[in-house]
């Protein structure tokens, strides 16, 4: 995956994990460990939280990942959505959208 790829993954990832408003410990150390096992350095994880907003569309992002990437993510949504023990309306919502546009 390449840098641009891994930070939008990381975006994804984070918007899901903040979509129902509260971003716990455990979501917060889920997320740490996937742009450790990514690589991302410091700077690369402050533009990841920079572009991470709730309200954005889901699609155009993994319109960006290549298949691949869209596949892992879709695994790593699941896990990372049942982290706090609590799965939140809004975050089925979100895995069920990128569902969609893996369907398509």
């Amino acid at each position: 995956m390449e840098l641009a790829e891994k930070k939008i993954y990381c975006e994804v990832l984070a918007q899901l994990l903040i979509v129902d408003g509260v971003f716990a410990s455990e979501e917060r150390a889920f997320l740490n460990a996937a742009m450790d096992r990514l690589g991302l350095t410091s700077e690369d994880r402050r533009d990841v939280f920079r572009n991470v907003n709730i309200d954005d569309s889901v699609e155009s992002k993994l319109g960006k990942l290549g298949r691949e990437a869209r596949r892992e993510l879709t695994a790593e949504l699941e896990r990372a959505a049942r982290v706090d023990d609590v799965l939140a309306a809004s975050e089925r919502k979100l895995i069920a959208r990128v569902r969609e546009v893996m369907a398509l």
